[in-house]
């Protein structure tokens, strides 16, 4: 069955048609978007230069400046150059999944026998007008086993959907109508003036209008790892591509398919991986499947064999038509134990689990962008973590400064003016990036809290930073290095060229030769009493920073690097950022939890000390390390201090790259957080890899595994119990599905060779099969995570997924099922109130079909009480522990029992059953609601140490995540 490969949002044709000036009237466009496409893709030069992008922007009825106006709708640029959604796949529609589902190989060998059983049925059949009643059965049993198959894998895929396109969501900085605010990627238009700096992704193809210093990684587009300078001369920046340095303002000439990489989804065919676990639990089911295969061969062999020495061996009956349908109810029983056996709910429970987690963890504000990271994260034994906006929160604010000599309280009114006020307003203002803006009533900070922060305090004291910026001429812009510490930002002032410069004070102080007094005159500073301040700053917790300045000739060459000499100071700054109030007691439940809570940062070890305290992250036998010292370490020896490192201050991204590859040689499963574009390699060297999604940069975020919403450092303990919630869930099938294996194969085994055929009929394994396959995995992998989940120790990197208690579990109730079953098979009839016959030799046909029913559903209510017990994975002995909170359990619970009734009281032929008595009912009830005290009698065996204990350190009284 064919289908187109892409959905397109817009009809290209429609596009050019109406561009072309075939529509109601005239474009109020200059160009085409075919022709602006053409123009990216063959990176004509001549039509920029013969053009001008002046012109070009006026042809797009759009401002350099300004940006869109109200002059053209934007449903005419829609209409005219295409949304900014790129192609994806088309879904299969449920009747593709069941028909795939159909190609099972055991299910069509089970087909073909359940047609040759209607055809002997019709032709040479004892009853001719009922035995064609068990194959159809049959063929409805496989088409009812696929068709939910199919429904589940349809539901999946469309949860998947939401959540890529959710992923694939990002605010991009415009200017429209003369204001900079942020829009979703997917409403950008042609003729948008838009904003990129350090770490963004490009969205879309843009023509460079003004910039400092940008470099490009178009390794995506050109296969080329260098990086791209891109200014007047080489204007063409391409979707897919990133900001690795600089800042530009650009105009936005192709969106959507009409972009490179959009013409290069189109050919993409994008396969989801599939993950660690899911790759363990599907070899896991290909064993499992092929030892059932064994059994079932056996058992086919087997029951030929007693079947064909009873008959013509011992009785000497002649061979008729008759033994062939007999042989064909063999072989279609063990086709039928074959898919009890074969485990499909196995990769089916992950799968399931792993969707509605990931779904589930978006309302915890993780986004999970690789769905490995659902399941490594239970096992996650580190995580070193930034500071800014994930322990705190992220809410700058400037409360003292160190000015002219003297403290001033931000507060108060400065007791400065004239040329160092100047100095202060120009470095913070020039030197910075971010600004302020207001959405829905709401001031809002775009770029560097940090840098917000400082604007916001200019303001506060009277000075318009916008105004600032637009009387100063820019010559050129040095990116902040997380290796100097520092940025600067080159100006024209008189017969001067000054360098801003801005950047952690201790580092900048060391390159301070002078300050400004109170006058605003330079004077030779005395770097121990700015050392001692800013050590005293950093002792209250505050963030530290330095606002400097160096002046040079006008006609100085600008140089590569940030000038570290002849620098005067302005101010030092001390900036406040609270502990967000859940971070203290999250750091402990991690304790409790058994994961080491390390804090990475680029601020000095006094701020970090303090800030490290207040998280309790620091303990008394902890250890603060600077990165200048832990670089200068061997590898031995930061292994040494590893189990006492909890800090680690001024650190680099390659020292939190380096840190990371040393937890994991020592077989640490670590997570890790970054926010900007340096950060991307320890992302990707992290077990998992968390992005911040309020201050990360787009690099960062295409570098890491989960995206935190809310930049926030409880998300990552969510993370943890989601993670150790999918392994558990489905550890909890695994149990139950192995318990029935089990169950079914020696029951029906035995059963078969003794009486010459299977206790459980097809009809009703295959039901079971759908009890197991299916709901089982449903109910049991959609339970929420709790609390408790923290209170043990993570899995290990190399643990079995079948753990001895979990052993333990299946052979205790899969003994108790066989013991039963094989008992009512041998002895039923001497319970005199199963209304059989006391003598077995007495037994007819109809009474063969009760003793099979009754067995048939005490298996079946065996399981469902079972499936209550196999929430339990721990030896708990309050299994209906929070049973209630999950709906979908209940409702599975209800359809099986529901189903279950059908199936016995008016299945019949067809199901090979018959009605039972209210005492044969609760015969069948009693023996499956023996499982739960059985199932606390074997909690009560503890055969392994018991994974759970109680946190001792946890204030009492406060939650440990909230």
């Amino acid at each position: 069955m064919s289908r187109p490969k892409y959905a397109q949002v817009i009809d290209d044709e429609q596009a050019e048609h109406h561009s072309a000036g075939h529509s109601a009237g005239p474009s109020p466009f200059s160009y085409q978007a075919k022709e602006l496409e053409m123009v990216v893709e063959e990176r004509d030069m001549n039509f920029v230069k013969n053009n001008g992008v002046q012109r070009i922007a006026e042809g797009l009825k759009t401002d350099l400046n300004s940006g869109i106006g109200d002059q053209i709708p934007d449903s005419e640029r829609i209409l005219a150059f295409g949304r900014n959604v790129f192609p994806e796949t088309l879904p299969a529609s449920f009747w593709v999944l069941w028909w795939e589902a159909l190609h099972d190989e055991t299910l069509i060998i089970l087909m073909v026998a359940a047609i040759i059983s209607i055809v002997l049925g019709v032709s040479i059949g004892d009853d001719r007008g009922t035995d064609w009643i068990e194959g159809f059965a049959i063929l409805v049993a496989v088409f009812l086993v696929s068709g939910v198959t199919a429904g589940n894998d349809w539901h999946k895929d469309q949860k998947f959907r939401k959540l890529n396109k959710i992923r694939e969501m990002k605010m991009i900085k415009v200017i429209r109508h003369g204001t900079r605010k942020t829009t979703p990627n997917d409403s950008l238009l042609v003729g948008d003036v838009i904003l990129l700096e350090t770490g963004d992704a490009i969205p879309a193809d843009i023509l460079f209008v003004h910039g400092h210093d940008l470099k490009v990684d178009m390794s995506s587009m050109t296969g080329e790892s260098e990086l791209v300078l891109v200014d007047e001369h080489n204007p063409f920046l391409l979707a897919g591509c990133r900001v690795m340095e600089g800042s530009c303002s650009g105009i936005v000439i192709a969106v959507g398919i009409h972009s490179q990489w959009g013409k290069i989804k189109l050919e993409l065919d994008e396969e989801v991986e599939d993950t660690p676990l899911q790759n363990k639990l599907t070899n896991l089911a290909d064993f499992i499947g092929k030892v059932g295969m064994f059994g079932a061969i056996l058992l086919f062999v087997v029951c030929v064999m007693i079947y064909t020495i009873g008959h013509y061996a011992i009785d000497k009956e002649e061979w008729d038509s008759s033994a062939v349908t007999d042989i064909l109810d063999y072989l279609i029983v063990s086709i039928s134990l074959i898919c009890v056996a074969v485990p499909e709910g196995l990769p089916l429970a992950v799968t399931i689990s792993l969707a509605y987690s990931m779904f589930e963890m978006m309302k915890d504000n993780n986004l999970v962008r690789h769905l490995a990271a659902c399941e490594t994260m239970g096992g996650a034994t580190n995580i070193c973590s930034d500071k800014t906006g994930t322990l705190t929160e992220n809410k700058m604010k400037v409360l003292t400064l160190w000015m002219g000599g003297k403290d001033c309280a931000a507060k108060d009114n400065l007791p400065i003016s004239g040329q160092l006020l100047h100095s202060l307003a120009t470095g913070i203002s020039i030197n910075s990036t971010a600004y302020l803006t207001q959405e829905d009533g709401k001031e809002l900070v775009i770029g560097s809290t940090t840098e917000g922060a400082m604007i916001k305090y200019l303001r506060d004291i009277g000075v318009d930073y916008q105004e600032v910026r637009n009387k100063v001429p820019v010559k050129k812009v040095y990116p902040f290095s997380s290796l100097s510490k520092r940025m600067a930002t080159a100006i024209a002032t008189g017969s001067s060229t000054v360098f801003l410069v801005k950047g952690a004070a201790e580092v900048l102080v060391e390159s301070c030769e002078s300050y400004q007094d109170e006058n605003g005159e330079a004077k030779p500073l005395d770097r121990s009493i700015a050392e001692n301040k800013i050590k005293e700053l950093a002792s209250q917790g505050l963030r530290t920073l330095c606002i400097a300045y160096a002046v040079f000739p006008q006609d100085i060459e600008l140089p590569a690097e940030i000038p570290e000499t002849q620098l005067t100071l302005t101010a030092i700054l001390g900036i406040k950022d609270p502990v967000r109030a859940s971070v203290p007691n999250a750091v402990l439940a991690c304790r409790g939890a058994g994961i080491t809570v390390r804090m990475v940062t680029g601020d000095n070890s006094y701020t970090a000390r303090h800030i490290a305290k207040e998280c309790h992250i620091l303990t008394e036998d902890g250890t603060v390390l600077e990165g200048p010292v832990f670089r200068k370490m061997t590898d031995e020896q930061i292994d040494e201090i590893l189990p006492r490192l909890q800090v680690l201050a001024r650190s680099s991204p390659n020292d939190k790259l380096r840190l990371v590859n040393r937890l994991k040689a020592a077989r640490e499963v670590v997570a890790s957080t970054g926010d900007g574009t340096n950060d991307a390699p320890q992302l990707k060297a992290a077990d998992v890899g968390f992005s911040m999604g309020i201050t990360g940069t787009e690099v960062a975020k295409e570098a890491s595994d989960i995206i935190l919403l809310d930049d926030n450092f409880t998300s990552i303990v969510k993370a943890v119990m989601w993670g150790r919630n999918v392994y558990d869930s489905i550890r909890k099938f695994l149990q139950l599905q192995l318990t029935v294996n089990l169950a079914a194969m020696v029951v029906a085994f035995v059963g078969a060779v003794s009486n010459g055929e299977s206790p459980l009929k097809s009809v009703q394994l295959l039901w079971v099969n759908l009890i197991m396959d299916t709901f089982a995995a449903l109910a049991l992998a959609t339970e929420k995570p709790t609390p408790d989940l923290l209170d043990r120790k993570p899995y290990g990197r190399d643990d079995s997924l079948i753990t001895r208690t979990m052993w333990k579990n299946i052979i205790i109730h899969a003994i108790y099922q066989i013991f039963v079953l094989l008992g009512l098979l041998y002895a039923g009839h001497k319970l005199e109130w199963l209304d059989l016959p006391e003598d077995r030799d007495d037994f007819d046909e109809d009474d063969d079909t009760l003793l099979s029913t009754i067995i048939f559903n005490a298996f079946v209510f065996c399981q469902l009480f079972n499936e209550i017990n196999c929430r339990k994975l721990y030896d708990e002995l309050n299994v209906f522990d929070g049973i209630f909170k999950n709906w979908i359990f209940h409702a599975i619970m209800f359809v099986t029992i529901a189903v279950q009734i059908l199936i016995v009281e008016f299945g019949d032929t067809a199901s090979k059953t018959t009605r039972l008595n209210a005492i044969q009912w609760l015969t069948c009830v009693a023996i499956g609601s023996i499982e739960l005290p059985l199932g606390f009698i074997a909690h009560l065996i503890r055969i392994e140490k018991h994974p759970l204990h109680h946190l001792t350190d946890v204030d009492e009284g406060t939650p440990l995540i909230g």
